[in-house]
């Protein structure tokens, strides 16, 4: 997802020459993040998998940090792509609109799933038991919450458009649903944005 999410905006980059010409923060932050550190980022990454293959390959068992790794390259990635989407509605003659609403509908799986992991292991981890940090409404009580539910609570809010199906418990619950939320939202604008200027290009 974020492979193609690069692409896009590797071209999009290519085909506009004002790119070259512009002297915006903004575009400089865009062009090295896609064209200089995704690049290098993905060969980090694809080895990371390699070895995590060889690995269960062998039959050895993997170290929890092996996953929380992952998890975490995730959530930086997430707030990359977050950041990226965002900022270039700041420059909206340099990115064709269908091709940024394009990146955010790429992006929600991505997003997700981020959370999802994230308010897992926020909840579980040096906790005494699930729902001490995070609770999830739609989860079912007598059965106790299994890791799924975390992303199946995370696609919830999406589908609901921000219905409260995660409620912050502790304090750091609170912070963490406060800022999903919040990201959620921004999705929610900037893709709407997007398909106002599309509308507008089509009359």
């Amino acid at each position: 997802m974020q492979v193609l999410n690069a692409e896009m905006l590797r071209r999009a980059i290519a085909a506009n020459s004002t790119w070259q010409q512009s002297r915006s923060s903004i575009i400089r932050f865009v062009e090295v993040v896609t064209l200089g550190v995704h690049p290098w980022a993905m060969v980090v990454f694809g080895l990371w998998l390699g070895v995590m293959g060889l690995v269960l390959l062998s039959r050895h068992p993997l170290p929890r940090w092996s996953f929380d790794g992952l998890g975490m390259w995730f959530c930086l990635r997430l707030l990359v792509e977050f950041l990226i989407i965002n900022m270039l509605i700041f420059e909206p003659a340099l990115v064709a609109p269908g091709v940024l609403l394009g990146q955010i509908v790429i992006d929600l799986p991505f997003f997700v799933l981020s959370w999802g992991w994230f308010f897992h292991r926020l909840d579980w981890v040096q906790t005494s038991q699930p729902g001490l940090r995070i609770q999830l409404n739609d989860a079912n009580p007598s059965k106790g919450v299994s890791r799924f539910d975390y992303f199946h609570s995370a696609i919830n809010t999406l589908l609901n458009k921000g219905k409260p199906t995660i409620t912050g418990v502790s304090r750091s619950g609170r912070i963490a649903v406060l800022i999903f939320n919040g990201m959620l939202l921004a999705h929610y604008t900037v893709a709407f944005a997007r398909i106002l200027q599309l509308t507008k290009a089509a009359v």
